[in-house]
């Protein structure tokens, strides 16, 4: 048992370290540190910092950290790849600049409707998920300055996925979309 709880202490000791080092680079990166939520604590420690980038990639969260959104009103990079996300609140709308956003490798059914709202964003990664279709028009509609898309290694039909490179090619501002399909 005692390895356990030694693990376990180290784990907070990595998290509470990284959150010191964001009070200063603005960066809170807690990739690989095996947290299911993101703790009232972290919010706590970091309650007089502005959270521009956060990763928070390769953990087991099952539900998106939706304090995140009104703690980090000044979010511009998040990414929450490789952990069990099935769905996107609609509060992240309220990330007014965020540019980059990786959801790769979760558990998302279909676009988050939210995300439409994301003016801003240049990147968006939804590779390894479990969306079987994408509004390719509205997407290029909603999100006007969309450059990089990925929606690789997901179970859209193969006559879906032309449609969306079909529709993509007409893009100028899209300079990069990932399509690969097993």
């Amino acid at each position: 048992m005692m390895p356990v709880s030694l693990t376990a202490g180290q784990g907070v000791t990595r998290v509470m370290h990284r959150c010191e080092h964001a009070k200063h680079s603005n960066f809170l990166d807690l990739s690989s540190c095996n947290i299911m939520y993101v703790a009232d604590a972290i919010y706590l420690v970091l309650r007089e910092c502005t959270v521009k980038k956060c990763n928070l990639e390769n953990n087991v969260i099952k539900k998106f950290p939706a304090k995140m959104v009104t703690k980090f009103p000044e979010m511009m990079h998040f990414s929450i790849a490789n952990n069990e996300i099935a769905e996107i609140p609609e509060i992240i709308s309220n990330w007014k600049k965020l540019k980059a956003i990786n959801i790769s490798r979760n558990k998302l059914k279909q676009f988050p409707e939210a995300m439409y709202n994301l003016k801003e964003l240049n990147i968006i990664d939804l590779s390894y998920n479990q969306i079987t279709e994408l509004d390719i028009e509205k997407l290029c509609e909603c999100l006007p300055n969309l450059q990089i898309l990925n929606i690789a290694k997901n179970p859209m039909p193969p006559d879906h996925l032309q449609d969306v490179l079909n529709f993509a090619r007409k893009i100028r501002r899209l300079k990069i979309l990932y399509l690969a399909h097993d």
